[in-house]
């Protein structure tokens, strides 16, 4: 014979309802903290939120989070708005999104946790900027750029020893921004450098006096210029669209 055994539906008691119930928060709250801790920080807006509460800046923006060589922090870079020109800031936040480092470098064992050059942006000129009987660098090179330059600027002299071996894609054409208010005596020695390269390119002009009068000239031109387009230092590139740029060289 087979027997059968029938068994009654039991009804859950309170105490058990109240353990289920507990179970069940629990796993809700074990959930949203797994949640939490996998979602990454803000850092544009923790950023945000501290230049507004802590800085003068106004008129910024906050254009890329980047890597560094930490896994402790983030790259926060920031261009703010000077003039003209957009000047770059940096900040470190922490990588959990707790601290923050304005405007300056981050260490690890005794070495910059980011190294990527930033450039300001200089903003763009709608000017026809002349380039006749100047310094010409590379003349083979397919893309014209304008180079403002200062006989006593070091980093002038840095970017021309490079340009003397320089055949890349530029043809490089220097013009005089002197900045006699630092480097006192150097227009005259731009004079000086354009009269020695006229000597050598215009052959019309056979008078030392006359070109040096021209050199001189021309010297002026390129600081009236420089001065309209609203350059500031040295050395200053004038790309072939009128974008200005700073290290290119």
């Amino acid at each position: 014979m087979l027997f059968f055994n029938v068994l009654k539906k039991r009804t859950p008691t309170a105490k058990e309802n109240k353990v289920k119930r507990i179970v069940l928060l629990l796993s809700v709250f074990i959930i949203v903290l797994i949640n939490v801790s996998c979602t990454k920080p803000d850092y544009k807006k923790i950023t945000n939120d501290f230049i507004k509460a802590s800085t003068p800046l106004k008129d910024y923006a906050i254009r890329e989070v980047a890597d560094t060589s930490s896994s402790n922090w983030k790259a926060v870079i920031v261009y703010a708005k000077q003039g003209m020109a957009n000047m770059p800031v940096l900040f470190f936040v922490s990588s959990d999104g707790k601290s923050i480092v304005p405007n300056s470098m981050v260490f690890v064992n005794n070495k910059p946790i980011f190294t990527k050059s930033l450039e300001p942006e200089l903003g763009k000129i709608d000017l026809k900027l002349t380039e006749k009987d100047r310094i010409v660098y590379n003349p083979s090179g397919k893309k014209p750029v304008i180079m403002f330059t200062d006989p006593d600027c070091p980093f002038c002299k840095k970017a021309k020893e490079k340009l003397q071996s320089y055949n890349g894609e530029y043809k490089v054409v220097v013009k005089y921004f002197p900045l006699e208010q630092i480097h006192p005596g150097a227009t005259k020695k731009a004079i000086d450098e354009q009269a020695e390269w006229l000597k050598k390119t215009r052959k019309d002009i056979a008078n030392t006096a006359d070109i040096l009068k021209e050199a001189k000239r021309m010297v002026e031109e390129d600081i009236a210029e420089a001065q309209k387009a609203g350059i500031g230092g040295v050395p200053t590139y004038v790309m072939e669209d009128g974008t200005l740029k700073q290290g290119l060289f």
